[in-house]
Order: structure tokens, then sequence, then C-alpha cells
């Protein structure tokens, strides 16, 4: 399964009493033992990674937003969680709202890859945004006042403001992301399969344990 760093989505570290977690992380574990098959979680530095991965066949499960870009290469179950997408500003910038964002003065991080780097020229047309290549870079840019916020869903944007004192993840809601599990399109008969084994997973009550042991922030309903 391909995973990224960094995110309550796909896989965290384990920490004093908490073992490794994530949501994605552990679908894929349960997946691969009602398969009777080894679970090999191989983690990426960043999404864009995990992407490239899955175009060329090299992962054979994804934990990502089902976009319909997205889905020219990957093939979706249906939705798993919904997450809001949103700011995190740095301790030091004095905005309070998506308005003040839209500055030539501001700038925004976005990681390379997401659908924020396509989808934030429309937000905050005037806003100046700058390329990160991993959720480590955007926090040390934060950190250092090279960036006056980041944008990705919130679930991101809370797990980077722990390592970041003083930020703060506006309120502001610029659009969701709908979180789904996926495989190499060629695998056309597997949506059906996941689609089974997501409702076993919400009517047996493990998806919400998964969510619960995340600690993830910004979920919207489905």
């Amino acid at each position: 399964m391909g995973l990224y760093k960094g995110t309550p989505t796909s896989i965290l570290p384990a920490e004093e009493v908490n073992p490794v977690r994530g949501i994605g992380y552990e679908l894929g574990r349960d997946l691969a033992a009602q398969l009777g098959i080894h679970y090999t979680p191989l983690v990426f530095e960043k999404n864009a990674d995990v992407l490239a991965a899955v175009k060329n066949g090299e992962v054979d499960l994804v934990f990502t937003n089902a976009s319909a870009d997205r889905a020219k290469y990957i093939q979706f179950s249906k939705t798993v969680i919904r997450i809001e997408k949103g700011f995190l500003i740095n301790p030091k910038s004095m905005i309070q709202s998506q308005a003040q964002i839209n500055q030539p003065t501001t700038k925004i991080g976005y990681s390379v890859g997401s659908n924020s780097q396509s989808e934030l020229p429309a937000i905050i047309p005037k806003a100046t945004l700058v390329q990160t290549t991993s959720t480590k870079q955007a926090i040390a840019m934060l950190k250092a006042g090279e960036i006056d916020g980041f944008s990705s869903n919130k679930a991101i944007l809370f797990e980077m403001a722990s390592s970041v004192p003083g930020s703060r993840v506006l309120p502001d809601v610029i659009g969701y992301e709908n979180l789904a599990l996926g495989t190499p399109i060629a695998r056309q008969d597997s949506a059906r399969y996941l689609n089974e084994f997501v409702d076993q997973m919400i009517t047996s009550g493990k998806l919400n344990i998964f969510i619960q042991r995340s600690g993830i922030q910004g979920l919207a309903p489905n």
C-alpha cells in the first residue's frame, strides 16, 4: 500500500503509548488480512510520490482524494471520509480570514502534485503561491516566516499545527476532499470489492475506531 508521512489520513509514526496509526494504513492492513495476503506499507515523503507509484503500478492500493484527474488512472471505491480544506497561518501573521490572504504580498505554500496546486490560483488569484516538496519542508518554512500560510485539507493542517506553536487553522472552508480507497485503473474489477469492504468497515464500527485512533480533525459529513 502506498502511504505518505505527516497526516492522520495516511500514516503517523508510533510515539510514546501510540502505535503506528492512520486511517489509510489501518484500512490497508485490514483489507490485506481479509484477503489473507501479506501487508507491505510503502511510505513516501509526499502524496505526489504515492500517486506516481500507483500510476506506474508500483503499489496495489492507495487512500487518497478521489478527484476527477486521479480517476483517470485510479479505480476508486465509494467515498470513505470527507474532509474540509483550508489554510494554516503562521504564528507571526495577522491574517484572520481568507479575504486577507488574497493579496500579492501574501505567500501561501502548497504541496507539489496536490489538488491545491491547480485549485488555489482560482481561489486566491492575487496571492503569491509557493511550492513545497513535503509537510516537513512546509513546517520549516512556516516556522522561519518564509510563507504566511499553507493550504491543504484540514487533517493535514491540524497535524502540521501541532508542530508549529502559535499557528492556527482558519475556520474558512475553501472546498472538500473525498477520500477513497483506490487501485491501479487496470484493475476494473476491484471497485465492487472495495465498496463491499468499505461498507463492512462502516457497519462493523471499525472505520470509526480507525478515525478516533488517528486523531483526525476537520472531518465533514459525507
